[in-house]
């Protein structure tokens, strides 16, 4: 059926959707959680609705998608400052000075630095943390950053420009995340699931996280990997590792489905390639720094987790103190054990298989993390589409109440909103795993 085709009903549902993500993109007050959360809450149940309707055409919808991502440029990020960090390391890497070198607080104690009107507006927007602790972000992230900042020293231009590389990006990874389904004779429909999904929107073309992405440059790689063409498999893997480290946490679900002599291959090309983009920015001086502030989200922050806030508490009564640096290193690596008995139970796998091994090895690995943002589900989101797996989509819906922490609401009501969206999580996995048959059944 063709677009022009397609009822009064689908056009004023789509109409609603967009009406929602708009206002969400421009939505500046995120204290406000139930507006917020409504706002978003309508969003989904339109997604969700429009993804049901099962004569509507790919165009059509691929076309709601695509207005939807045009509304995030007439906006600046309102509920994320992480995008002024992403522009100050480009501002810096243009002055000369290694992001990875010294801190914005120290630089901004300099009269060099400090004196500089573009350096001063990006410093007002970052987060007192960000002040305070070297960059997190590798070298192909970084390279985002440099261009950002090649045309002016307006902040508004540069985060237009920021957004049209995630959105370039972005779509070429679409692109061949059909022609991925193609390869395997899946409806490319099932794209749409990641292509209309709110938080898929709102974090990257709307806040400009970098999930999207990597995920773009995952799903390449893995166009190439099903093709056999290992290099450009590698360069992509390579180029999604540098732009977000999580995809190391996939290479070993690589195993099954390769076998052990492809494996080493596409191991050995994706470490030289690793290593090669590494050598951009970072050294023996500055490495120590990168891992100081990785080192934060392991040992020093609690947001969105599950066990390990059971973990620590229970520490908390052992120790009189929150032991965050031992218990979130303990978690890590259980996690990482729990992942690698996944990754190599069994023998050879179809690609299939390895998205879902895929998938619940990320699950774990976020079940025993210390920080989960939302956009974070993303990956899971993404991959999910080559599985039978509706647990991902069902949980970018939930995830987003933990938006509620920067309003006024109590702790205890927010701790209780999140095991509600762990409880939920957890259920539709079971039923998933234990019925053999999605929750939701989306775009077919």
């Amino acid at each position: 059926m063709n677009a022009g085709a397609n009822s009064w009903s689908t056009h004023f549902i789509s109409l609603l959707y967009l009406v929602f993500i708009g206002v969400l993109f421009s939505w500046t007050d995120r204290a406000n959680s139930v507006v917020l959360l409504s706002l978003f809450g309508g969003s989904f149940i339109a997604y969700i609705t429009l993804l049901y309707q099962r004569n509507i055409s790919f165009d059509y919808l691929a076309g709601v998608g695509l207005i939807a991502s045009f509304t995030a440029f007439f906006f600046v990020p309102n509920l994320s400052p992480d995008s002024y960090r992403f522009l100050w390391d480009g501002a810096i890497s243009w002055m000369g000075q290694n992001p990875l070198e010294s801190t914005p607080e120290f630089l901004m104690s300099q009269p060099h630095y400090s004196n500089n009107a573009y350096l001063q507006e990006l410093y007002t927007g970052l987060s007192g943390l960000s002040r305070r602790n070297f960059t997190c972000y590798p070298s192909v992230n970084q390279m985002y950053f440099v261009v950002a900042n090649t045309f002016s020293d307006s902040v508004a231009v540069n985060l237009f420009v920021l957004r049209l590389l995630i959105f370039g990006t972005q779509l070429v990874g679409i692109r061949y995340l059909v022609k991925l389904l193609a390869h395997f004779n899946i409806s490319r429909k099932k794209a749409l699931i990641l292509v209309l999904n709110p938080l898929w929107m709102l974090e990257t073309v709307g806040n400009l996280h970098f999930e999207g992405v990597m995920l773009s440059f995952l799903i390449i790689g893995f166009y190439f990997l099903v093709k056999e063409k290992w290099l450009f498999a590698a360069i992509f893997i390579a180029f999604a590792i540098h732009v977000k480290l999580i995809p190391i946490v996939l290479l070993p679900f690589m195993l099954r489905y390769l076998g052990w002599y492809r494996s080493t291959i596409l191991y050995s090309l994706v470490g030289i390639f690793c290593v090669l983009l590494a050598g951009i920015y970072f050294g023996p001086s500055n490495y120590v720094n990168f891992k100081a502030s990785l080192t934060l989200y392991f040992e020093s922050f609690e947001f969105n987790s599950l066990i390990y806030h059971h973990y620590i508490h229970y520490g908390e009564q052992i120790y009189g103190y929150l032991p965050t640096h031992i218990y979130g290193t303990q978690l890590s690596r259980l996690g990482m054990f729990l992942i690698f008995c996944i990754a190599f139970y069994g023998g050879r796998s179809d690609f299939q298989t390895m998205m879902t091994r895929m998938i619940f090895g990320l699950l774990i690995y976020y079940l025993f993390a210390t920080t989960v943002h939302p956009w974070y589900v993303i990956t899971i989101l993404g991959l999910s589409i080559f599985t039978r797996f509706s647990f991902g989509i069902i949980w970018s819906g939930l995830i987003f109440i933990t938006y509620a922490a920067y309003g006024d609401l109590d702790k205890d009501v927010l701790r209780l909103l999140i095991h509600i969206e762990y409880g939920i999580l957890l259920a539709v996995a079971l039923y998933e795993i234990i019925g053999k048959r999605p929750l939701l059944r989306l775009a077919e």
